[in-house]
């Protein structure tokens, strides 16, 4: 009989491993699909990003250059009201001289 108790023990050891060992790949095999998931979400996640910093690159690029645009006109703009103020200055200085050699010559 106690043949039977080893060869009973050795059958019921190897079930018990083999049982243990199917346990520990099935958990580990849902893991790893667990992760390969996850990392495919990641990836796809990853790729959505880098598509919109390509585009907010662009927006970004097309704002700067609108800025620049917007900015040198006002400058020109800026610089010809100069030449208008300075203009009219030096006509209204014309103008008072005008008048004062007109009444200058008035009185004479």
């Amino acid at each position: 009989m106690t043949l039977e108790w080893a060869t009973i023990s050795a059958v019921v050891g190897v079930a018990v491993f083999g049982l243990s060992y199917a346990t520990f790949w099935l958990k580990f095999g849902g893991r790893i699909s667990t992760a390969e998931t996850e990392a495919a979400n990641a990836k796809a996640k990853a790729a959505e990003a880098v598509d919109k910093v390509g585009i907010l690159s662009t927006s970004f690029s097309l704002y700067r250059e609108q800025i620049a645009r917007d900015y040198i006109h006002r400058e020109a703009m800026r610089e010809v009201e100069d030449r208008l103020t300075q203009a009219i200055d030096r006509l209204g200085e014309r103008l008072d001289r005008f008048t004062e050699a007109a009444l200058h010559h008035n009185k004479n």
